[in-house]
Formats: C-alpha cells, structure tokens, sequence
C-alpha cells in the first residue's frame, strides 16, 4: 500500500492561509492609498488652475493620511517576512508594496508643493504663468494620473503587460513639460514681473514629470514581482 506523505505540522496549511489573506490585505491597503494620491494631484492641479484656496487646503489636510499608510504598510509588510520568512514570489510582493507605498508618499509630497503654490495664488501672486501655461499643466496632470492608476491597476491584478505600458507613455509627458517651459522662458523674457510666479510654475510642472517617474518605478516593481528581475538601475548600465 502506498503511503501519501503529510506534513508533520498540522498547523502548516493554517499558516500558509493565514499568510495569504495578511498578504492580500495589505496589498488591498496599497491600492486604496494609490487612489488617495491619485486624488492628491488632481485637486492639487485642479486648485492651481481655478485658484481654489479652499480645495487647496484639502489636500494639505489629506496629506497625512499617505504618510501614515507608508508607516502602517512598510510596518506590516516588515511583520509579515519576519513572521512567516516567505519564499520567491511571496517575498517579493512583500518587498515590493513596501517599496511602492515610498514612491506614493513622494506622490503625496509634490501635490502638497503644488497645493501650496495653489494657496499663494489664492492669495494674490500672479496667475499670468499658469494661465499661460495651463493646458500644459491640465495634460500633464491627466497623464500622470493615468500612470498612476494603471501602476496601481498593474499592481492590484499582478499585470505585467499593463506595468509595462506605463513607461511608454512617459515621453509624451516628457514632451508637454518641455514645451510649458518654452512657454514660460518666453513670457518671463517679456514680464519681469512674473519672474517669481514663473519659477513656481516650473516647480508645478516639475512635480508633474516626477510623478510619472514614481508612476514608472511602482510599475517596475509591478515587473520585479511578476518577473524576479529588478530593472529599477538597468537604464545606468551601459
């Protein structure tokens, strides 16, 4: 008679479920903080473009709640490989919610300076560089939310394919933001009057391209959980 082999620990299937549902779990808490820093850069760039003091201070109210998922995440996801010492894909999921959640806290970070400069305007600097420039920031802000939330997607369904797309689009962001600062070179040569309000509007646009590049390292790390492979310094290789 043949002997099927068992696992000595009966406790062992417990724990591997109990691993899954914790690992689901935060990975969920990961999506629902993506959706808030989603949310941060549309009303920050929102409130720049109608000068909107008071949406303005909603985001910087709101800004504490992504710093305080990056503590709870990163925390967790520390317990998990601690407790459970997973293995291969599960380890890098692991890895990779914590290392994501960074990159949204940054996300937060630059909404917040654009939420700030939003204020300054409410209050009376000079809306003649965001006004001439507000197509671009308008474009932008719709093409780093779309990184993000398909980042954010790629994560939640384990999508390389969608992780991957995510970088692609990332020279048309490129491109506007090179253009806007055309734009502004050209109206700072004519009005030396709006020489401060420029350089806060290029810190705006600036923080848009920087949140496509957290878009693109959160998909890297999307690819690092499907693939194994960390391509996050592939590109400083030559």
């Amino acid at each position: 008679m043949t002997v099927i082999p068992t696992s000595s620990d009966p406790t062992e299937g417990h724990t591997a479920k109990v691993f899954d549902v914790a690992l689901s779990e935060l990975r969920l808490h990961v999506v629902t903080m993506g959706g808030l820093a989603i949310d941060q850069v549309s009303a920050a760039v929102r409130a720049l473009l109608d000068g909107d003091a008071s949406l303005a201070q909603m985001v910087l109210s709101r800004e504490s709640r992504l710093n305080d998922f990056e503590r709870s995440v990163d925390r967790d996801a520390f317990r998990l490989i601690a407790l459970h010492q997973p293995v291969a894909s599960d380890l890098r999921m692991a890895k990779a919610v914590s290392r994501i959640t960074v990159e949204l806290e940054r996300v937060g970070d630059e909404a917040k300076k654009i939420a700030k400069f939003a204020g300054r305007l409410a209050q009376g600097e000079p809306t003649g560089p965001v006004r001439a420039v507000a197509r671009y920031l308008r474009h932008m802000a719709d093409l780093t939310a779309g990184m993000l939330r398909e980042a954010v997607r790629a994560l939640d369904e384990t999508d390389a394919e969608l992780a991957r797309g995510v970088a692609s689009r990332d020279s048309e962001l490129d491109a506007e933001f090179s253009a806007a600062l055309r734009q502004l070179l050209t109206l700072a040569m004519q009005d030396q009057r709006f020489f401060s309000a420029t350089i806060d509007t290029v810190f705006a646009l600036k923080g848009l391209e920087r949140i496509g590049d957290h878009a693109k390292n959160i998909a890297e790390q999307v690819l690092f959980v499907t693939s194994g492979e960390d391509v996050r310094h592939q590109k400083e290789v030559t």
